[in-house]
């Protein structure tokens, strides 16, 4: 058989395959990768199915933990709630970094340490500006 017939009659499977063993080596580069940042699933994330109120002095929130992608952020005086997609980076023993953005170019990053119960923020406006914070985190009963 010459290069020609053959290529039609295994042109879909050598695509098939060259899709897979790319898909595997993408797979493979990522998992390799030392810089990759892990994203938690809900079966990692302690604080899935959870409240805790947040108190960074003047400022405090609620945060509703509906799963390791979605929380809803609250204001004390209940005004300002938002639905929200977090993404979730364990970090170890309970700690996490939490981010998500709440207006247009308003950013929050939040590493949380549920074991210990300390929070600490930071908030990036879209001046520019940046609020830095350490507080408390209680878990709601």
């Amino acid at each position: 058989m010459s290069f020609k017939v053959l290529s039609k009659k295994f042109a879909g499977k050598v695509l098939l395959l060259t899709m897979l063993a790319g898909a595997s080596l993408s797979v493979m580069a990522a998992s390799q990768d030392p810089h990759a940042v892990a994203v938690a699933s809900d079966a990692e994330f302690v604080a899935v199915g959870k409240s805790y109120n947040v108190d960074f002095g003047d400022q405090k929130f609620r945060l509703d933990f509906k799963s390791a992608k979605e929380m809803v952020f609250t204001s004390p005086d209940g005004k300002n709630t938002a639905n929200v997609d977090i993404t979730v980076t364990p970090i170890g023993n309970d700690v996490y970094m939490i981010y998500w953005s709440r207006r247009a170019g308003q950013h929050v990053v939040h590493v949380d340490d549920f074991r210990n119960g300390v929070a600490y923020t930071n908030i990036f406006l879209p001046d520019g500006s940046a609020s830095r914070r350490k507080g408390t985190l209680v878990e709601i009963k």
